[in-house]
């Protein structure tokens, strides 16, 4: 049972692709049984909602939707199972957009928990979306049973992965995962509270940060070629990227939080020869590649 008296908003995501079963499927059900007794789930107090997914996610229900334990293990009991594909990624950016929303019952200053239980490997790219649930602040957990990916569970979930990820050989074993999982999500949901309210330990000072590395264009397309990089180390938000004809004229620029952005072939053939700039944004680490001609 979670002692904190810190409250919560906690979207679990679950995987019902084919590759489960109805079988399984129930065990999954007795598993979020146990995970929402756990917490003390009021409208004032810890809110759960839940989104179901295969090729195309759905929501089960909102944050907002149940005001009670009862209510919420009642909506888990009757979780009716979906079959289909498996687009972990398309799930990730369907809560982002869908559940964490003030109307979905989303609050503000309150921590937010994101859950994600599958069985598989993902069928699409999971790295950018949920790289963007945690700049919107959302913690990730990922659980994996049987045919899970590690790592990418390991991508998803927030770091440390000690805490944060958990693989389980079975459906039949999850059970054994609930005790250290709650116990996880409770010490994070209080260390989150407090952060928020300002009375965890105080922020160190802001040290230089090391510039994005490896700078590298791909081959040209009808449209668009890409430039990549590798991230640089430390808290880096976003990237400005700033791109200007070597034979002078107007500079265009990107700001992303990505580590690639596309930029158009239309303007590549007109001035031929590109300096490229990216930029941390907030600290003034540059780096820069010239693009060869074509």
């Amino acid at each position: 049972m979670c002692k904190t008296p810190a409250i919560a908003d906690i979207v679990i995501l679950v995987d019902g692709s084919w590759s489960i079963g109805r079988i399984n499927f129930r065990l999954v059900r007795a598993f979020l049984e146990n995970l929402v007794n756990a917490f003390s789930v009021e409208f004032d107090k810890t809110r759960i909602g839940l989104a179901q997914y295969s090729g195309d996610p759905r929501i089960e229900w909102h944050l907002n939707a149940h005001t009670t334990k009862k209510a919420v293990i009642e909506a888990v009991k009757n979780l009716p199972y979906k079959g289909g594909n498996t687009l972990t990624g398309l799930a990730l950016t369907f809560i982002l957009e869908n559940s964490f929303k003030a109307e979905s019952g989303s609050r503000p200053g309150v921590p937010k928990i994101g859950i994600l239980i599958t069985d598989g490997k993902s069928q699409d790219d999971v790295i950018p979306p949920a790289r963007s649930l945690k700049d919107a602040g959302i913690e990730l957990f990922a659980i994996g049973v049987k045919n899970a990916d590690e790592n990418e569970l390991k991508a998803i979930a927030s770091p440390p992965e000690e805490t944060h990820v958990y693989n389980v050989a079975d459906f039949s074993v999850m059970s054994d995962i609930v005790e250290g999982l709650t116990k996880a999500l409770c010490d994070r949901v209080d260390q989150l509270d407090k952060k928020i309210k300002g009375e965890g330990e105080p922020s160190p000072p802001v040290t230089s940060i090391a510039p994005p590395r490896d700078l590298v264009t791909s081959e040209i397309t009808a449209r668009s070629f890409r430039v990549r990089w590798t991230h640089a180390p430390g808290q880096v938000e976003k990237y400005r990227v700033v791109y200007y004809p070597a034979s002078g004229g107007q500079p265009e620029e990107k700001v992303s939080g990505l580590y690639y952005i596309f930029i158009s072939a239309i303007n590549v053939y007109f001035f031929h020869t590109y300096i490229i700039v990216a930029m941390i944004l907030k600290f003034l680490t540059l780096f820069y590649m010239y693009y060869p001609n074509f």
